[in-house]
């Protein structure tokens, strides 16, 4: 499949630099042995997985079955969110939820559908899983008007079609809602997809190139656009992207590996990530990586260190892909020892605990940022994924240390949701450092952060809910590790906020404040409290970790599935 591989000569005429050859000589074993590996594909085994791995709590003496009615009503959550987008923007990539209108921003293939359909195969939403498999098998992914995004869409739309795929081949899908041939139909989708975003890798390191232009079949630089709606964002020399847009391709393409023999995809993606995996570049901090990364030479542009947004994934898939890799893959214990080296330097250099507060005593576990010598005393609620992930990594790799500490940060999410009014906590805040050599470099500097700060020992820097799954994604995982109901209590308190809350006429929109959820807050009718956006991650994470929070333990278990970082389950051949 040549519109996939890396051509014999870069496109800058050069070769890599000597340590890139270098680095390529060390992994010529490691490509001999996954073509061996690989070269004979699994397929359609119709069956259930076997024991991967020892991950879920075991003790449940019953605890462990369905709650039924919490159930049931995330599955009517499902149910509404999926028939208004089928009703008024079928086709489109994302509803508008308050004015029913659409949005086409990921390509106009239909991104909701193809997200969301592993949702709706594990809620065992059959009417409607047909209806998005028919449009699926009608989708031309060899075409789009707009430059491709290879982060986005390999995570939600080739995580999204190499999920069912998985599901189907252990019989957990009908045959009359997708049968063989339309399971094989789906799989080319993916590879056809796979071949487009093949020019991606196109560069001297074999990190991807921030776009691909598919009507020239070359990678190219982000457009204008990013930087007029980002007009912070740094730009160099030389394209430079975070560890997530090069760290985050792994699990789908070593899975479509799998199923289809062709090692080009793991290759490719094993090249994404090897600079940050072996990289030559000095950091203070083991495992953690310098960010932004130079993709023509593999130098960092920047001294950004953390797990929040831009960077989260990276370390996600350190720790996945030794759950979903086989014992034969040659990079495991390197992986491991990335994960648990940044795992542990993120304990020790950016977490910190929040001082008391004149009217909150408590102290919550905080996880900031590094830009440089410069401690950044603010987190995301994108990094609130590190708690599960962490707990993940602790039991896989029996490292109490990092569940004491993944269970701190998971309590510190709860906090911030528990602490406003809509009980759904805000996309951004700060604190103050219990324990700081240096002045914190943020601090409450209006009446209203100061009565936030006051009142919970924290407070908001961006106070929107963009329908984000990160905090009960968290709770998943330490529901299904721990056993403990305090768990599925939290989950069910945040469903419930987000039941009250971001129901709109036609789905679920954001909120524009978490503090100010009530209409008579806002002008007039009170629509301005909602944000008239619903990403396809509401359905695709959202909605299916907090039913498989409430749904028996054994669906979707960890022992036998590695979750992406979209939400997508790929079975552990172990």
């Amino acid at each position: 499949m040549p519109g996939f591989r890396r051509w014999g000569k870069s496109k800058f005429e050069k070769n890599p630099e000597s340590s890139f050859k270098l680095l390529a000589a060390v992994l010529v074993i490691t490509f001999y042995l996954l073509i061996k590996e690989f070269s004979n594909p699994t397929v359609r085994t119709r069956d259930v997985p076997t024991l991967g791995a020892q991950i879920q709590h075991t003790a449940w003496n019953g605890t462990g079955k369905a709650q039924e009615t919490r159930a049931g009503k995330v599955r009517s959550a499902m149910k509404y969110t999926y028939w208004k987008y089928r009703e008024s923007a079928w086709g489109a990539d994302d509803i508008l939820p308050v004015s029913g209108g659409n949005s086409s921003t990921r390509n106009g293939w239909g991104a909701f559908i193809v997200d969301s359909a592993s949702t709706l195969a594990l809620m065992e939403l059959w009417d409607e899983l047909a209806h998005s498999v028919e449009h699926i098998l009608g989708i031309d992914f060899t075409h789009s008007e707009d430059l491709v995004d290879p982060f986005e869409t390999t995570i939600r739309y080739l995580g999204g079609l190499l999920s069912i795929v998985e599901l189907y081949d252990v019989g957990m899908i009908p045959e009359d809602v997708l049968h063989g041939e339309a399971r094989d139909l789906i799989l080319e989708h993916a590879v056809t997809l796979a071949e487009k975003l093949g020019p991606a890798y196109d560069t001297p390191t074999g990190m991807p190139w921030p776009r691909v232009n598919f009507k020239t079949s070359q990678g190219v630089a982000d457009p204008p656009s990013v930087h007029f709606e980002h007009p912070d964002k740094p730009q160099f020399a030389h394209p430079a992207i975070g560890p997530a847009r090069t760290g985050s391709s792994i699990l789908e393409n070593r899975v479509l590996t799998r199923l289809t023999g062709d090692s080009i995809y793991v290759r490719n993606s094993t090249l994404a990530w090897a600079p940050l995996v072996w990289s030559k570049w000095s950091t203070p901090w083991k495992g953690m990586v310098d960010a932004p990364i130079d993709i023509t030479t593999g130098a960092p542009a920047g001294r950004d260190r953390h797990w929040d947004g831009g960077h989260d994934s990276y370390y996600e898939y350190l720790l996945k892909i030794t759950l979903l890799a086989p014992a034969s893959d040659p990079h495991i214990d390197t992986y491991k020892t990335r994960f648990l080296e940044s795992a542990y330097s993120l304990r020790k250099h950016l977490s910190t605990r929040s001082a008391s507060a004149p009217e909150h005593v408590m102290q919550h576990l905080f996880i900031g940022k590094q830009d440089g010598k410069q401690y950044q005393n603010e987190q995301g609620h994108l990094a609130c994924f590190a708690p599960g992930t962490i707990l993940l990594g602790s039991k896989f790799y029996n490292q109490p240390y990092l569940r004491t500490f993944a269970l701190a940060l998971l309590e510190g999410c709860h906090h911030t949701y528990t602490s406003t009014p809509s009980k759904i906590g805000p996309e951004g805040w700060s604190w103050t450092p219990k324990f700081s050599y240096d002045e914190p470099l943020y601090s409450p500097d209006t009446s209203r952060a100061k009565k936030e700060w006051a009142e919970s020992g924290f407070w908001s820097t961006d106070s929107q809910y963009k329908g984000r799954p990160e905090y009960v994604e968290s709770l998943f995982y330490a529901w299904r590790i721990t056993g403990e109901q305090r768990f599925r209590d939290w989950a069910w308190e945040a469903f419930s906020a987000m039941e009250t809350h971001c129901k709109a006429p036609y789905g679920y929109a954001q909120l524009a404040d978490v503090y100010k959820v009530q209409s008579s807050e806002w002008p007039g009718s009170g629509e301005k409290r909602w944000i008239d956006m619903q990403e396809s991650f509401w359905a695709a994470e959202t909605l299916k970790y907090l039913w498989l929070t409430f749904t028996d333990v054994e669906t979707a278990s960890l022992d036998n599935w590695v979750f992406s970082t979209e939400g997508h389950v790929f079975r552990m051949i172990r």
